[in-house]
């Protein structure tokens, strides 16, 4: 359930992640040990007053993984190695299941803008990294450790930032799992908050361990769940739904057009950017779609959701094939997105767009015709 219409993760530069040099994983000796270390250095390089207190950040809008993966990893600074830590997050939540995960499970998080971050000797980043366009990283501040699963970018000719300790492990299905390691491992005993919030990443980030998922997302999965409120998590999956979501689905369905195994859903303009991605992934469920491109503009941006079925293939090389050098992109499995800045949001300049993404969209699928005019496609009444 990303909340994001552009999943998780979104590289500043676009890349291909087979000419990207292995990002540091998983540290086979004693993780939790080289953790320490790298807290330990911040807090006695930082000023008396900021030692050992750091800041847990995460991208824009967080979704269930990144909020997942911010408690879990408070409680493994707090409970593990006696420091105070504190969530900050960026941008607003819209989707209705994400602010239903907030609020009936109680997480408490500080708007970064008002945030003194003097009185911090350090930001630990879980799922992003400092190089994803999405992710406010403060220059102040040394970052500590970054926990994340998602494809790194390129960084071109300017180096990576300076990251004391890194663990991505790209073949994982959810952030949360690996917060969730951490914790197994130091023998923490989940607190139902944390345990509530580590499933939620889990369950929604692998869509019930149906999607990406690996045998420690399975081991999280379960332990977390023993450990929750189950009468929290059953509300959370169904909460109620505003006006806009129906209008937007009805929206949705009058724009689209299915072309063989592809359905594009281009809307113009949208009021809540978490109903591309609630469209990408409503619209592959119907019969014989293989593939799913959503998009629409959100406050100056032309924001993406691409997602494939099992038969398909990956999404993050489709996606690159989708925009063909426009704007920035990320995602993992059968998961991308991506987001466009433009000049203006007048009418005329998203049509452009959406005009490009649709030609290269039916290019992928050879749906072209000769003279380079896209075929219209099928409306999805029809």
């Amino acid at each position: 359930m990303t909340d994001s219409a552009y999943p998780s993760a979104l590289p500043s530069t676009e890349g291909d992640a087979a000419s990207m040099p292995p990002p540091a994983q998983h540290p086979s000796t004693r993780p939790l040990e080289r953790l320490r270390g790298a807290l330990s250095r911040a807090s006695q390089a930082a000023a008396p007053a900021a030692r050992g207190r750091f800041l847990i950040l995460t991208h824009r809008g967080p979704d269930p993984d990144a909020l997942g993966a911010c408690e879990g990893l408070r409680q493994l600074l707090r409970d593990e190695y006696g420091y105070e830590p504190v969530v900050a997050t960026v941008g607003t939540i819209h989707r209705a299941e994400n602010q239903a995960m907030v609020r009936t499970l109680e997480l408490e998080s500080e708007n970064y803008a008002d945030v003194d971050r003097t009185g911090f000797a350090g930001v630990l980043l879980v799922d992003t990294q400092p190089e994803f366009g999405h992710t406010v990283v403060p220059d102040d501040l040394p970052i500590v450790a970054v926990f994340d699963h998602h494809v790194p970018p390129k960084t071109g000719d300017d180096p990576r930032p300076e990251v004391d300790y890194r663990d991505v492990r790209l073949d994982m299905g959810a952030t949360c799992s690996i917060i969730w390691e951490y914790l197994r491992d130091a023998g923490v005993v989940l607190d139902i908050k944390t345990a509530g919030a580590l499933f939620c990443g889990v369950r929604y980030d692998t869509a019930d361990l149906s999607r990406n998922a690996t045998e420690l997302d399975e081991e999280a999965y379960t332990a977390c769940f023993r450990h929750a409120d189950r009468e929290k998590i059953a509300s959370i999956d169904h909460p109620p739904l505003p006006p806009t979501y129906f209008a937007s689905l009805h929206r949705a369905l009058s724009v689209s057009r299915r072309h063989g195994p592809l359905v594009l859903t281009l809307m113009g303009k949208v009021d809540n950017p978490e109903s591309v991605a609630e469209m990408a992934d409503f619209f592959l469920r119907m019969t014989g779609c293989s593939w799913v491109l959503a998009g629409a503009e959100f406050e100056g941006e032309y924001v993406l959701s691409l997602r494939t079925d099992y038969n398909f293939g990956k999404a993050y090389p489709l996606m690159r094939r989708v925009l063909d050098g426009l704007g920035s992109f990320g995602g993992h499995g059968h998961i991308a997105g991506g987001r466009i800045k433009l000049e203006d949001d007048g009418e005329s300049t998203v049509k452009s767009v959406e005009r490009i993404l649709r030609s290269n969209a039916l290019d992928v699928i050879g749906a072209v015709a000769e003279d380079g005019i896209p075929e219209e496609g099928k409306p999805l009444t029809e």
